[in-house]
């Protein structure tokens, strides 16, 4: 599914994790809810327009990729707040849920993207390391 995003995740996008994760693995669906939800309020609150979101499922690997694209080149750095108080630990909470996760910077910005990885296929879902 390839969509232009909302300030949040659209009603379309979570009926899509819903209809393609939840009968195969509900643990894995949640997840992939949570991390799309910070990697599209960070677009939001620290990019800059125009927001896109791709999410996949590769049914030969069971893994599910998510990718956030915004208009800024500007690094997010886990734990660190750039607007202060206690903010800055939304990529701690998508570093703990996702397989891997990471940063690609290009002309037009950068998408940041995160991999989780469902039980369905026997592997185990959480971080790697």
């Amino acid at each position: 599914m390839d969509l232009s995003a909302s300030r949040t995740p659209s009603h379309e996008l979570r009926r899509w994790v819903r209809a393609a994760l939840y009968p195969e693995d509900e643990h894995c669906a949640k997840k992939v809810w949570l991390v799309l939800a910070e990697l599209t309020a960070n677009a939001h609150d620290h990019g800059r327009s125009p927001v896109g979101v791709r999410v996949w499922r590769s049914t030969a690997s069971s893994t599910v990729r998510i990718e956030v694209d915004d208009a800024c080149r500007d690094v997010p750095v886990p734990g660190v707040a750039r607007r202060g108080g206690t903010r800055g630990f939304g990529l701690v909470l998508v570093d703990g849920l996702a397989h891997r996760w990471g940063v690609d910077v290009h002309s037009a910005g950068k998408t940041v993207w995160a991999e989780l990885v469902s039980r369905a296929a026997g592997a185990e879902v959480g971080p790697v390391g």
